[in-house]
Formats: C-alpha cells, structure tokens, sequence
C-alpha cells in the first residue's frame, strides 16, 4: 500500500490540561507518513508551553482568537497532505486510527471520507481521565457500520453522527467542500458534513479508533442564544430541501420531529436557565411545528408566567 501524507489538523485553545495526551496519540499513529498541524487560537493558558515541548514533530501556527472554525481553515490552507483528518485538543486516538482508514479509502476510490467508531470518555470519580484499556477486537473489528455508512444527507437530518475527530477525508473533496463556515460559534463541523454529505458517501467504520472526552468544560449545559443545530439543519433543507444525491427522501413528519425536538430542547434548557423570554418565543415556534404537542403548550404556559413574574420582579428592583 502506498503511504499518501495526511495532515492532521489540531485546532486548539485554552487546552494544556489535555492537548500532551492528544499529541502523543497523534505521533503514536502506526500510519508512517503524516504532519501535525496545531493551531493555537490564541490561547492565554499554558497550552504554548505544552506544545514547545515537541519542538520539530509538530508544525505549529499561531492566531489571535478567533473560534474553532478559523483554527481548522487555517490548518486546512497550510495543509500538504492528500488526506486530511481532525484531531480537537482533547480528544485522543488508538495507534491503528489513520493505519486502518487510509487501508479503506485506498481500496475504496469512490469513498470521499472514513470515520471510525468511537468511545466517550469519561472522567473516573476522582476526576481523573485513565486511558481505557482497548480490547484487541474492538480495534481490529472488520467491516463497516452499514446503517451509518452511504450517502448521509438524510442521516444527518436527524442526527450529526459524524465525529470530527473521528474522519479522514480526500484533499480533493476538502477543496470541493470549502473551509467550514466562521460565523457559526457551535455546531460549524456539523454544517460541514452536510456539505460533505452532498458530493460523496461517508462510510464508517466498525473498529472503535478514538476516545471523545467529556470533562466538564466540554459538557456544559449552558443555553446559548442561538439554537445552532436548529439552524444548521433548517439552513440544510433550504438549500437542498428533504431529497438526498441518492434520492432518499426524507418524509415531512420527521422532519417535523427533529425540528420540534431542537425547537423544544432549546426553549426548556432556557426556561431552566432562567430566561423565560427566549424560551416563551421558541415553544411559540415548536408549537407551530406540532400544534398537538401537549408538552409544548404546558412549558409555552410556564414560560409565560415565569416571564411575567421575572418582569415584575425587574419592577420592584428599579
């Protein structure tokens, strides 16, 4: 087998708890020809001391802050390789990753990008992350996960199953694709999928390859003022409408669910955080989605009340 170069691009911020362990697993890839692209995006914590570290093994660039998205498009124009993969600061591989998805792309040409399964990693109850230990056939599983794996389109209308740190994808598709959009804050690499999923089958494959780690500043439960799966999705079926390159149709009632679902999910985690107002706007919105939806209605009355028992409060404060 030919040995192509892959580029691994690491955007990174605010990361030197984690960004040593992601590295290492990068360079301790079985795959032979590659270069590690970090990109640091203006970090203030001590993840520039970290990177020193590794001197000559790493090609690294620097940005002022400007979010994920630019991080990864500056990796992408700097990127040399035919193959591209994503790797985040805290995010980690098994050796056999890049080894076992070049294997697959080589000896399948009208695949335009591989990912791997993956594991979710989870701190132990002293908050400390200990490297599983990974069952030989779990990373030597052959075959590819056939539900997750075609043309994705329609898949990724009801859910982003995508993992960047899981994918590889051609050069050539990459700039077919463009760079990922830089105005989205969250959720700019389901977007890109999307795109992806209009010009090629993604396929996945069996064998677990890579951890997604969970620590408690990537799990926050803080409501942000846009709805970004929402929009990334909506933006989706206005530009391309429910029929996927394959001609797989989406029907209008699921649709319908996953909007409802994200319309909902975003009104109650702001009626939980205290913001009655936007969640009293979005259950408006889902209702008009599913009109029957009795939970809908009921926070739709909660959040009206909650927002003028908060308005009134406002009163007696000034």
């Amino acid at each position: 087998m030919e040995t192509p170069l892959v580029s691994i691009i690491v955007p990174a911020f605010n990361c030197a708890s984690y960004i040593e362990e992601s590295i290492r697993s990068a360079l301790d890839q079985d795959y032979p020809n590659k270069e590690i692209i970090v990109v640091d995006d203006g970090s203030t914590d001590k993840t520039l001391e970290v990177l020193k570290r590794f001197q000559n093994r790493i090609i690294l660039l620097q940005q002022t802050n400007s979010g994920g998205a630019a991080a990864r498009n500056k990796g992408i124009k700097n990127a040399r390789g035919d193959f591209v993969a994503f790797l985040d600061a805290d995010d980690y591989w098994f050796p056999k990753k890049l080894s076992r998805q070049m294997e697959f792309l080589q000896q399948n040409p009208e695949v335009g990008a591989v990912y791997c399964t993956w594991r979710e990693w989870l701190p132990d109850a002293s908050g400390v992350f200990k490297l599983p230990v990974l069952k030989k056939e779990d990373s030597d599983l052959p075959g590819i996960d056939e539900v997750n794996s075609g043309w994705l389109y329609n898949k990724l209308i009801l859910d982003c199953i995508v993992h960047t740190s899981a994918i590889l994808v051609r050069r050539n598709l990459i700039d077919e694709v463009g760079f990922f959009d830089e105005k989205l804050k969250r959720g700019q690499d389901y977007e890109y999928w999307f795109r992806l999923s209009r010009l090629a089958p993604i396929v996945k494959l069996k064998a677990i390859l890579s951890l997604y780690r969970l620590h408690p500043e990537s799990i926050t439960h803080k409501a942000h003022a846009i709805n970004y799966p929402y929009e990334v999705i909506t933006r989706s079926l206005s530009k391309w409408g429910p029929v996927g390159p394959d001609g797989t149709v989406t029907p209008a009632r699921v649709v319908r669910q996953v909007l409802f679902k994200h319309l909902f999910n975003f009104g109650y985690l702001h009626l939980l955080n205290g913001d009655p107002y936007i969640a009293r706007g979005t259950f408006i919105e889902s209702i008009k989605v599913q009109p029957t939806s009795f939970k809908a209605w009921k926070n739709l009355i909660i959040s009206f009340f909650s927002s003028l028992k908060a308005k009134r409060q406002n009163r007696m404060v000034h």
